[in-house]
Parts: C-alpha cells; sequence; structure tokens
C-alpha cells in the first residue's frame, strides 16, 4: 500500500514539473522554426543589431503556477505555439503585427520581440527606453517631442528613463531618438538573457 502512496506522488509530482515549463523544441526543429519567422525593422542597441519579428509575442505569466500555455490560452493559441521562455514572460508565434507597439488586451501587456542578427538570441521590447541627453533640461522637451512618457530621471547619470505611449513604435522611436542631435545615446530596453540564481 505505502507503495502505491509513494507511486501515486511521484507520478503527481513529475505531472506538476512537466506542466510548469514548455519543453524547448530540440536544435534542429527550433533552428528552423526561427529561420521560417519574417524579420522587421532592424534597431541598434549600443553595438548589436536586432531585428524585429512580426509573428512573434511575448506576454507575461501571472505566476509561476501559469503554465506557458495557459498564459497564451486567450490568444486562441495553443502549445505549439510556444517559442521560449524567459523566466515568466513566454514568447509564442502570434499573428503578424503591422508595428513595434505594445498592445493592451484586458489586463493584459503583449510585448513585441526581436532576434539578435549575431547570436540569434530572442529578446523582449519592454516599451522601456534608455536615453542620455547631451543636457537634462531637454528631458521634457524630448519626451513631448516623441510621444514618450519619462517614468525616472537620474540627473547625476545624466539619463532619462522613458516609456512609449501605446500608439508609439518602439523601433521608429529609438531610431529618431539616436538621430537627434540633443541626444548622446538612447536604445530601447531588450530581456535577452536572465540570469538563474544559482
Amino acid at each position: 500500500m505505502n507503495m502505491r502512496i509513494i507511486s501515486f506522488c511521484l507520478m503527481f509530482a513529475t505531472s506538476l514539473g512537466l506542466a510548469q515549463e514548455a519543453p524547448k523544441p530540440p536544435g534542429a526543429e527550433r533552428a528552423a522554426i526561427l529561420e521560417a519567422l519574417r524579420h522587421g525593422k532592424q534597431i541598434t542597441v549600443r553595438n548589436e543589431r536586432y531585428q524585429w519579428l512580426p509573428d512573434v509575442a511575448a506576454v507575461e505569466r501571472k505566476s509561476r503556477q501559469t503554465t506557458p500555455q495557459e498564459a497564451i490560452a486567450p490568444f486562441g493559441t495553443g502549445a505549439e505555439a510556444v517559442i521560449e521562455t524567459k523566466g515568466r514572460l513566454v514568447l509564442f508565434r502570434s499573428p503578424p503585427k503591422k508595428g513595434v507597439f505594445l498592445e493592451q488586451i484586458g489586463a493584459v501587456t503583449v510585448y513585441p520581440t526581436v532576434r539578435n542578427t549575431r547570436t540569434g538570441a530572442l529578446g523582449v521590447l519592454t516599451g522601456t527606453l534608455v536615453v542620455k541627453p547631451k543636457s537634462m533640461g531637454e528631458a521634457a522637451g524630448i519626451a513631448s517631442r516623441y510621444g514618450l512618457e519619462s517614468v525616472k530621471e537620474y540627473p547625476h547619470l545624466g539619463t532619462v528613463f522613458y516609456r512609449v505611449k501605446a500608439d508609439v513604435d518602439i523601433a521608429d522611436a529609438t531610431a529618431a531618438l539616436q538621430a537627434d542631435p540633443r541626444i548622446e545615446s538612447a536604445y530601447p530596453e531588450i530581456i535577452e538573457h536572465l540570469r538563474t540564481p544559482k
């Protein structure tokens, strides 16, 4: 009788573990999936180049107990649409987007994704832009000019964090900021690699 209980507990624990994370496709299958994706606008972050993926979106799981499949279920896609997870973010194949925008669907934010052209790693655009104006006195004018919200200013670092509004294309805003003579540097925040605690 005790062996049955132990076996049942082990089966239950194993099934819970499997339900938590979507398995990553094998290397060759994943490479084929990534090659089949359309590539859009290019974004430069420091010396790295990224290409926007119009057919891939990301959503955040509500909790650690939410499976990737549950997170994307409201979008009418199944487990086969999951490409990978980055912490609580689930990257999945979605209907093509027309621009590099954050979308709000009910209480869920849908994030655009990019691919690092050098490494092939996928990343998630958070909608935050990190800008170093030549003069902090220009921060409000920059926000107004490009339709951004100032989130946090760090005068001692000469840096402003902006949030894009819903109708602002992140790639276009980044390119415009990088070309603005009032700005020393500008780049979008991209979640590409997550450190896992040891």
